[in-house]
């Protein structure tokens, strides 16, 4: 009679012990992976802004552009190339010949550039040196960026500009 109540009062016990000793069991085998955002890709311009108006008439550079440089779609058929391991390059499409200053006028970005991101701070070196800091605003799909810096065309200007680039991965 006594091993019948030890054996009852031992399976009562296992019966409530049971939930909690596996309730906290975690599972260590499935760490947690963090997504780092990354700029890395293949984008074509689909926005361009100033702030403030670029000659007091243009906050939209790719319509500003177009009446400038002859109805060109120069800044939408860019391709800007982000490389793995820090390269940075953009195309020179056949829109892009006849203006008469360089893309990177328009981007910070040259056929040469070397590229490095710490957190949301996007720094571009051009061939010659030229370094521009953008702050990342959003990746993924689109890479939207933002910088500051003067407007060189069609007159070097001591106005400092705030410019917003809309990039489409391809």
């Amino acid at each position: 009679m006594k091993d019948l109540r030890l054996s009852r009062l031992f399976a009562w016990t296992l019966l409530i012990a049971l939930p909690l000793w596996f309730g906290s069991c975690s599972k260590d085998d499935n760490p947690t992976i963090v997504d780092t955002p990354t700029v890395e890709g293949n984008y074509k311009i689909s926005t361009l802004t100033i702030d403030p108006k670029a000659l007091g008439l243009y906050s939209d550079l790719i319509a500003g552009s177009k009446l400038f440089f002859n109805n060109t779609t120069c800044l939408n058929d860019i391709t800007i190339t982000f490389k793995t391991g820090g390269d940075a390059t953009t195309d020179n499409p056949m829109s892009c010949q006849s203006i008469p200053v360089p893309v990177s006028t328009f981007t910070g970005i040259d056929a040469t550039s070397k590229w490095s991101l710490s957190g949301n701070q996007l720094t571009v070196t051009k061939g010659d040196g030229t370094k521009t800091a953008y702050t990342v605003l959003g990746t993924g799909a689109i890479l939207k960026l933002q910088w500051q810096g003067t407007l060189n065309y069609p007159t070097p200007s001591s106005t400092m500009y705030t410019y917003t680039m809309e990039l489409k991965k391809q």
